[in-house]
């Protein structure tokens, strides 16, 4: 049934592409395109790649993406073969940790990253926040040097044009030593917006050109309102985001055969009534489903998100994370963005549900493991010793070694969830699990050190960042 679906949104896609096209508002990209025999509506500045076109392209991609950290412990491997987890980004707002709200600033983006370098599940960071406290000159070049500074994780950096690519390739091969060292180990990928329905704005099409001539990963999202800038169907919604994708893959390895590109399926879907978006819907998360298995029909790494649409820490907040997480893994994305608090359409972001979600992603990781397949793991001959030992007839497993061997396979650590029994419950203060969760956040913010870059290669990149 979903290969079927697959497939049929697959040929519908083929055919809007055909008929209707992609718009790219960029001479440049329409230039390119058409001098490799591809279909431009120069008029209506609409391109229309064919499916033997498309199909060039997708052979061309590579099918692993790495991204590296400072070092090569924090590596992000996106191959359809593991789940990796980035932060949200972005938000205008800081829950903070008194239980008030506050709009963002450099410091909140600063004690963002020192919580996000402490939590183990978060593998690949973004601007946690937008900060709003000063001027916005080069805005995106600012943030991407705050992060290469105070961030030892894979990064993702917003880009408006090719100017601010340009700067973070010049950024990072300072901080890797030289170009070719960052276009073998790249520590940041770019992450691209289209403007739906189906149109790619000058400084995006541009911007994509500059990140595939450098060689570095790139993303080119899509983010449909489902019913407001997209169809209101799920397979519709896909259809549109379906074609951006092609058409930034085939630009891509047109400029760069082997440019890496990460299938991107973000969507929402729109509130009918105030037509504000509703990002963490069940209907949204279909639309992402589908989408990833679309990604994962071409064989590329997927990168979608999972939010919540919760004004707190909350229940919603742990029901939609906990869901969309669980469902996405499952499909095959390779990379989710927004599990750590980003809340109410992207806007708001907390320490305390940062840590939550930690918890939670630990939760939905640690159910998906595969289980251990040795012979011993059977535990035949534990079971029967455990039947004819005297000595095992009141403890049972708990006193038999291979209980002890094997401990890794059921015993679960959490930091905020609590499994004590009431009793004990009631003895260490009947605390919630927000409660605990804001003390641990607290305690990582007034206790963790996070080794930044030398201050002389920070000055240079803050140089480079206004220059």
């Amino acid at each position: 049934m979903i290969e079927l679906c697959v497939q049929k949104v697959h040929r519908a896609t083929l055919r809007l592409l055909e008929c209707i096209g992609v718009g790219v508002d960029s001479d440049a990209a329409l230039g390119l395109l058409s001098d490799h025999g591809i279909r431009v509506d120069w008029q209506r500045r609409r391109v229309h790649p064919d499916e033997e076109q498309v199909q060039r392209a997708l052979r061309s991609l590579p099918r692993r993406i790495t991204i590296y950290g400072r070092s090569a412990e924090h590596a992000v491997i996106l191959d359809g073969n593991a789940t990796f987890i980035m932060s949200g980004g972005a938000s205008l707002r800081v829950h903070t940790l008194d239980g008030g709200y506050e709009a963002a600033t450099w410091e909140h983006l600063r004690q963002f990253n020192v919580l996000l370098d402490a939590l183990p599940n978060v593998h690949m960071c973004v601007n946690q926040v937008d900060p709003t406290d000063e001027p916005q000159d080069h805005f995106y070049r600012r943030l991407a040097a705050e992060m290469f500074i105070t961030c030892r994780k894979p990064l993702l950096f917003q880009v408006g044009n090719a100017a601010d690519v340009a700067a973070m390739v010049e950024m990072g091969s300072v901080v890797r030593g030289s170009r070719a060292a960052l276009q073998e180990r790249p520590l940041f990928m770019v992450g691209l917006n289209a403007e739906p329905p189906l149109h790619i704005p000058r400084g995006v099409a541009e911007a994509l050109l500059a990140a595939s001539a450098a060689g570095m990963p790139l993303s080119l999202g899509h983010y449909g309102m489902a019913g407001v800038t997209v169809p209101a169907t799920i397979l519709g919604a896909v259809v549109h985001l379906n074609a951006v994708q092609l058409v930034a893959c085939v630009l891509s390895q047109l400029v760069r055969p082997g440019a890496p590109v990460c299938y991107t399926g973000f969507s929402g879907v729109g509130n009918m009534r105030t037509l504000d978006v509703a990002s963490a819907s069940p209907h949204a998360l279909r639309i992402m489903l589908l989408a990833t298995q679309m990604g994962r029909f071409y064989g590329l790494p997927v990168y979608v998100a999972a939010t919540s649409d919760a004004h707190q820490p909350d229940s919603q907040a742990a029901c939609e994370r906990a869901t969309q997480v669980y469902a996405l893994a499952q499909a095959g994305a390779s990379l989710i963005q927004g599990p750590t608090s980003t809340m109410e359409q992207f806007m708001v972001s907390s320490f305390t549900q940062a840590v939550i979600d930690n918890e939670i992603l630990d939760y939905v990781l640690a159910a998906l493991a595969p289980p251990d397949e040795t012979e011993e793991a059977l535990a035949l001959e534990a079971t029967a010793e455990v039947l004819t030992d005297p000595w095992l007839k009141d403890l049972k497993f708990v006193g038999h070694p291979h209980t002890a061997r094997h401990l890794h396979e059921i015993q679960w650590q959490p930091r905020c969830f609590d499994y004590a029994n009431p009793a004990a419950w009631q003895r260490a203060g009947a605390l919630s699990v927000v409660a605990r969760a804001t003390a641990v956040a607290r305690n990582i913010l007034e206790r963790h050190w996070v080794e930044e870059l030398p201050p002389a290669m920070a000055a240079e990149l803050r140089r480079i960042a206004i220059a």
